[in-house]
């Protein structure tokens, strides 16, 4: 009676077929920094703390070393040689069009006058490096130490800095993550990856929020099986995205895979 029911009604119920994972939060690698100076130095100022909020191109801290100073310096006579330069390759120019200087001469100014602009170039080059504004010492201001600056917005995960510590060049001064880019990242087993796909929904819940369970849409499925456990990765990204989120958080996981209409009673 009640197939035949079933059959005479005509409504279908909609059901949901769903793969588990579990996994944790991550931010990607863009939201993520390595502050490294590029010369080495000594730490003079630290003025950031462990968890606090950060925008991109704040200082940071503040390093010296005499070779700041050198390099400032090689600027500033590359430049004053570059002028006077200038000045004698048009002085021989316009001799040699007078017909009055020799052509060799009027060359070896203009070569001279090149390699010096090169020295130039690649000098404000190595100072934009160092995060010292070039005109300044054009303008014969010579900076004692210089700022290290965050590459991106985000919170300061880790200090590895002491004020007077020798830091080499590429050495780890801090770590910044932007948590506001956390998403999940669910391991889905291999006889489960045919079912899964971009735009799926993810239902997912976490320990530090007993009770309440958040929603996700995939936005990626990685192509590459991770070997132990076989299974893939899983990015999707969290609708109205809670505050208190930090990386790393495990999370326990339902993917709706199966969307289907069944017949069903009315």
């Amino acid at each position: 009676v009640r197939r035949w029911r079933q059959r005479k009604s005509g409504i279908r119920d909609r059901r949901m077929g769903y793969v588990q994972g579990n996994g944790e939060l991550e931010v990607p690698p863009q939201s993520e920094a390595t502050v490294t100076p590029v010369i080495g130095g000594n730490v003079t100022t630290i003025r950031v703390i462990e968890g606090e909020e950060v925008q991109r191109g704040d200082v940071l801290a503040y390093i010296e070393h005499p070779e700041i100073i050198q390099v400032q310096t090689q600027f500033m006579n590359a430049v004053n040689s570059l002028n006077f330069q200038q000045k004698e390759f048009n002085r021989q120019k316009k001799l040699y069009e007078a017909g009055v200087g020799s052509g060799e001469t009027f060359q070896r100014a203009e070569a001279e006058l090149q390699s010096l602009k090169g020295q130039v170039v690649g000098l404000k080059a190595q100072l934009q490096q160092l995060n010292i504004n070039p005109e300044t010492v054009r303008n014969g201001n010579i900076q004692q130490r210089i700022p290290i600056r965050s590459p991106i917005d985000g919170a300061i995960q880790t200090v590895n800095i002491k004020i007077g510590q020798f830091v080499q060049a590429q050495s780890e001064m801090f770590q910044i993550i932007n948590t506001k880019d956390v998403h999940v990242d669910l391991m889905v087993f291999e006889k489960d990856v045919a079912k899964v796909e971009k735009g799926q929904k993810v239902y997912f819940t976490i320990e530090s929020l007993p009770g309440t369970e958040l929603t996700a849409e995939i936005i990626s499925v990685s192509k590459n099986f991770e070997q132990d456990p076989k299974a893939v990765h899983v990015h999707a990204e969290i609708i109205n995205r809670p505050e208190n989120l930090v990386p790393g958080m495990y999370v326990r996981g339902r993917i709706a895979v199966n969307n289907q209409r069944t017949k069903a009673l009315p």
